[in-house]
């Protein structure tokens, strides 16, 4: 469907880990869920499947789900940024490249 490099991003797929282990500690099933934030069972189904293909979640799918679930939307905002902060810091640190020790000729009088 043309979402795969979205949802196989790092940010993407921790915000369906979030999303997953704040539904494991709501104690709410997949039909309270739906009907508390208004997003489809199918769709909620595959966001909460750790065996389903990664989908794209978009902010407006996350709030709701959050807020359905008693959880501050921006706990998770921060802890996405804070990893979008780290990767960003990483891909900017260039790989440390060491040169082969190159033998020179030696200063002979």
């Amino acid at each position: 469907m043309g979402q795969t490099p979205q949802a196989t991003s790092e940010i993407n797929i921790e915000a369906l880990q979030l999303i997953r282990a704040s539904f494991a500690a709501s104690g709410m099933t997949q039909d309270q869920l739906t009907r508390a934030c208004g997003i489809p069972r199918s769709t909620l189904a595959n966001m909460l499947s750790p065996t389903a293909a990664p989908r794209v979640v978009h902010v407006g799918q996350m709030i709701k789900i959050a807020v359905a679930m008693g959880v501050d939307p921006r706990d998770w905002v921060h802890e996405l940024e804070a990893l979008e902060r780290r990767l960003r810091r990483s891909a900017a640190t260039p790989a440390v490249q060491k040169r082969a020790a190159r033998s020179r000729p030696s200063k002979r009088p």
